[in-house]
């Protein structure tokens, strides 16, 4: 059973924000290096990144959905059905992965060809797509195992499959891109390259735990097990709104910069600085996201909705003052932040000192998003994943209504631009307590007590 204390929320919650650490290492490490390519390698695989991770959000609602159903079964102490549930939503991704990666191998150069204002970063984006897509099918399989361990709340073996994944890809970014360490150089595909072959050898790390780890062996996982039908479907219902939601949230940020792409390659490249400052920001916010799921489920599952409220008060608390502890050189030293990433041997004072002004003024919106992450993964946790995503496409669809006129009609500066994310995070903020307020304490799903 979790222990409602800031002392079990952060045993949860940290492990998590180690490996969301790692991994904006490596998304970081792969700027700081593509960007000494020069600008079209740069903003190519900063778009072509988006385009990939947009398909791979649909890999990760089935996760998602695997993490709520896994600890709402861990609370009714369903041990033993735990781990038909981990299996049956492996093969969901199976083939999820092999039709995501038929689009991505096929479609991807007619899209970027469509989408893009310049001919040379389409090309470039193209040909990142080509090689990323190959390591889809192996990051769903790695995604919904870390959700099976975050729902059961054992999050400590994330922070070892994490350093694996961060050191191969580091190690293989230097010696593909450059071709050190004995190996071709590939430019910009060897990114691509290095993190396919990352995700493919932490997903069997974390494979073979499951399966040999002696205090797994009550959620009864195997690989021999059979094809649950009705499974499947429950897993896929609940995860479907998930997997809209994060298509939808991703592809907006790829409407975003691809509007951005329009104004120039030095405004884009401007975005793209924001956007590696913002995998900071995601550390704290990713971790306290995924325990709020992980509480809320459980909490559902032992019918004990009542401390909902308090476990919401005190996740919202140390995430706060988390980002505050993480962030807060956003806003004081914007310049230094943004020198980490930005290593273009071309690049001018004028574009350092605008991507420096930008994260200064974006950076209220993060921590206006280090609240609302609670609430908002609460509507999900609470079984209402259609709910949720109703709320995410109302907000999305105010954002892009913003982003155009903001940037296609107005043609606002590159630091005006981000009012959008304010009304993005504003709006998801305000739907969300609206829904756990009213509708959901109609409803029964939860209810309302003074935090301790």
């Amino acid at each position: 059973m979790l222990e409602l204390t800031y002392k079990r929320i952060l045993i949860i919650a940290l492990p998590l924000m180690f490996g969301t650490f790692v991994q904006s290492v490596i998304i970081i490490t792969d700027g700081a290096f593509v960007s000494e390519l020069g600008n079209t390698a740069y903003n190519a695989v900063g778009n072509g990144g988006i385009m990939y991770v947009a398909m791979f959000m649909l890999c990760r609602g089935i996760a998602d959905g695997t993490q709520i159903t896994v600890a709402k079964k861990y609370g009714e102490e369903k041990n033993s059905e735990i781990g038909q549930v981990l299996f049956n939503a492996q093969v969901i991704q199976v083939f999820l992965g092999i039709l995501l990666f038929i689009l991505l191998l096929f479609g991807a150069s007619q899209i970027t060809a469509v989408i893009s204002k310049s001919p040379e970063i389409a090309n470039a984006m193209s040909e990142f797509i080509l090689y990323r897509s190959w390591g889809i099918i192996f990051a769903g399989l790695q995604v919904t195992l870390v959700s099976f361990f975050i729902g059961l709340g054992k999050t400590r073996i994330i922070i070892a499959s994490t350093l694996i994944m961060a050191l191969t890809n580091i190690v293989l970014d230097y010696g593909l891109i450059f071709g050190h360490l004995g190996l071709p150089e590939l430019g910009m595909k060897g990114a691509a390259v290095a993190s396919s072959i990352a995700e493919l050898i932490t997903f069997f790390f974390l494979l073979i735990y499951a399966l040999k780890h002696k205090s797994l062996e009550k959620f009864a996982y195997s690989l021999k097990q059979k094809v649950n039908k009705q499974q499947i479907k429950d897993l896929f219902i609940l995860s479907l709104p998930l997997m809209g939601q994060g298509l939808v949230s991703l592809s907006t940020w790829w409407v975003f910069f691809t509007m951005i792409e329009h104004l120039g390659p030095s405004q884009l490249e401007i975005a793209h600085n924001i956007r590696y400052m913002y995998f900071i920001a995601f550390i704290p916010i990713f971790g306290y996201a995924a325990a709020t799921r992980t509480y809320v489920s459980n909490l559902v599952g032992r019918n004990e909705q009542h401390l909902i409220p308090r476990i919401q008060f005190k996740i919202m608390l140390l995430s706060i003052l988390s980002i505050i502890i993480l962030f807060h050189g956003s806003f004081l030293y914007p310049e230094l932040l943004i020198q980490i990433v930005e290593r273009n041997p071309d690049v001018t004072p004028e574009l350092l000192q605008e991507s420096a002004d930008a994260l200064r003024f974006v950076s209220g919106s993060i921590f206006m998003f280090a609240l609302i992450i609670v609430p908002f993964h609460s509507v999900s946790a609470l079984g209402k994943t259609a709910h949720s995503f109703g709320i995410e496409v109302i907000s999305i669809a105010i954002y892009l209504m913003a982003c155009y006129f903001f940037i296609e009609k107005w043609n606002w500066d590159m630091v005006s631009v981000w009012w959008v994310e304010y009304i993005y995070f504003g709006c998801l903020g305000f739907l969300s307590f609206l829904y756990l307020l009213f509708y959901a304490r109609t409803k029964g799903l939860i209810k309302f007590s003074a935090p301790e």
